[in-house]
């Protein structure tokens, strides 16, 4: 007992050794202030008033880190230092932000990071301390009643450190985009960061590894790009993968040893489609093979996890594959195949799943200057997305990082499904039963209006809005206030406040990535329904949420139309 106490107080006192006292550079921005680099690892005597200082001279409004960690209360001081000064914080995976230094982080009010490049564990104990048993129990009781209230205070989900905990000491998780999102390490919408000044090896960036190869020199990083992105194509919903897809081909296109017009493939494309309407197929790293002249062929084996539309039946196996890729045109003027292994009785995605594995291991194992570590985390963080897509998921609420497993996902979670067909052809998602989803209690007495000067400075732009929607009281799940706020044409986001405690909290869509934003909701249920509008991808989607014990559960997401489907009410466009 005393050495498991003795454990736990040094994962709160040191977050990884403190070799370097914390110093400043700066990342130059054309036409703007600087970006602030805080380098070195966290020591109790490090002031954040030294922050402050250099954040009043240089005029700096977005920090990034470079740091192995620390000392966690010296971390949580330079976290309050930044939220005070109203600072965003960034962090790219060339430089990571590890250990206590993912307490400094969260305090941006708002916050980018790359996947894998937040890190948390357990850490090392201080051997100068010499506690009994009961100062020891003390300590932590009191030490962990300041972390939970400093991760709440930076609207950070606790749970993050219930995970930090079950992180050995010598391993180090990184945080996906997803794990970042659900713990909300990440929020608050995007941040601006001017590229032209950064080191080409530390250039920010939010798109994907494969995204990134788009931009390659070479025809054949261009062709192993395209292949990525074709493969991540076929494992969209069918609308998505169709949009792509008749992009993609040639007019006429050597098509399995027979010559098709692109019209010819897409028809052959979609009969396999109809069949087997979600689909997750990963490219097999290693495999790959590219030779070009004149044109690009492409050689390399697939993985692929397919099911039916009713879910009855599944497909899984390998198969080879050569494309002849056009540079000059970006179109694919021929395609062969043949499946050389398939599964028999499948029903779990095993092949993918892995995947997946194996990219973890060379993700988190990696050194994090890596670019192939990045590109590991890359190829897993999109792996992570085709398993939820099949309704395939990786851990479940409360558990350790020791038990966490691939299960499949609760009924819709992760999933984005069509909707059903109406008469006239387009499709109309089914709403659940606001009923199964009751509020958790009302309001009784007065509403209670947010800190601005305080604890909710945050929102303090829009507390004229917030304010005057909390005075009508509440109108969603049974004592919050859902206060929609424009931002410009087709702009609009949403901010729930609780009439209890006075505390706004952010809704995760809406902004210039979901435009024209409908929301659903009523009083006496936690369910909220959003319509909302991709403009890149040009479609229009509908999304279901629980908003259970102040934390938005995504439900479902449903691709219903094209952009114009998104210009009707949302109450026109579900049932």
């Amino acid at each position: 007992m005393r050495t498991v106490l003795w454990a736990l107080l040094a994962w709160f006192v040191w977050s990884g050794s403190a070799h370097a006292e914390i110093s400043f550079a700066h990342i130059p921005v054309e036409n703007g202030p600087p970006v602030l680099v805080v380098k070195g690892d966290f020591e109790l005597s490090d002031s954040p008033d030294h922050l402050s200082r250099e954040v009043a001279a240089s005029g700096a409004r977005i920090i990034t880190f470079d740091s192995n960690g620390g000392n966690i209360v010296a971390a949580m001081a330079y976290g309050r230092a930044i939220r005070s000064l109203g600072l965003s914080t960034f962090q790219l995976r060339a430089t990571q932000c590890a250990s206590a230094c993912a307490l400094a982080f969260v305090g941006g009010t708002v916050r980018q990071a790359d996947p894998g490049s937040i890190g948390v564990h357990q850490s090392s104990f201080s051997p100068e301390r010499n506690l009994d048993g009961h100062s020891a129990v003390a300590a932590v009781q009191e030490i962990t009643a300041q972390i939970m209230t400093y991760l709440i205070e930076m609207g950070v989900d606790p749970r993050l450190l219930q995970l930090s905990l079950s992180i050995a000491k010598d391993d180090m998780r990184y945080l996906t985009a997803s794990e970042m999102q659900a713990y909300k390490v990440t929020s608050g919408g995007q941040i601006e960061v001017p590229k032209s000044h950064w080191p080409a090896a530390s250039a920010p960036s939010t798109r994907t590894v494969v995204t990134a190869a788009e931009t390659a020199a070479t025809d054949e990083q261009k062709a192993l790009a395209f292949m990525t992105r074709y493969h991540d194509a076929w494992s969209l919903p069918n609308a998505e993968a169709f949009a792509f897809l008749g992009a993609a081909y040639g007019d006429r296109v050597n098509f399995y040893g027979k010559s098709a017009t692109r019209e010819e493939v897409l028809i052959d494309k979609r009969r396999f489609a109809d069949r087997w309407s979600r689909r997750a197929y990963s490219v097999r790293h290693g495999s790959e093979s590219v030779h070009c002249t004149d044109t690009c062929q492409l050689d390399g084996s697939v993985e692929w996890f397919a099911q039916s539309a009713r879910g009855d039946r599944a497909s899984s196996g390998t198969a080879d594959f050569t494309l002849v890729w056009d540079p000059k045109t970006g179109k694919i003027l021929s395609e062969v195949g043949k499946v050389s292994v398939i599964d028999r009785g499948v029903s779990r995605p095993s092949r993918l799943i892995t995947q997946w594995h194996e990219q973890n291991t060379a993700c988190r194992g990696g050194r994090g200057d890596s670019a192939e570590t990045a590109r590991a985390c890359g190829r897993r963080d999109a792996l992570d997305s085709k398993l939820a897509a099949v309704g395939w998921c990786y851990g479940r609420e409360g558990d350790y990082g020791y038990q966490m497993e691939w299960h499949q996902c609760a009924t819709g979670a992760g999933q984005v499904t069509p909707a059903s067909a109406a008469k006239d052809g387009s499709v109309v998602p089914v709403r659940p039963s606001p009923a199964a989803f009751p509020a958790r209690g009302g309001l009784s007495g007065q509403t209670r209006l947010p800190d601005f000067r305080g604890r909710d400075r945050d929102f303090n732009t829009f507390r004229t809005r917030i304010r005057a929607g909390m005075r009508e009281g509440p109108n969603f799940a049974g004592h919050y206030s859902l206060i929609q706020i424009g931002c410009g044409t087709g702009c609009s986001f949403a901010i729930v406040a609780d009439n209890r405690t006075g505390r706004p909290m952010n809704f995760p869509r809406g902004g210039e990535d979901n435009m024209y934003l409908d929301l659903e909701f009523q009083r006496d249920s936690r369910l909220l329904a959003a319509q909302w509008a991709d403009d890149g991808a040009g479609r229009c989607y509908v999304e279901f949420f629980d908003f259970d014990r102040d934390i938005w559960k995504p439900l479902s997401k449903h691709d219903i139309g094209p952009t114009e489907t998104c210009y009707n009410g949302i109450r026109e466009n579900i049932r």
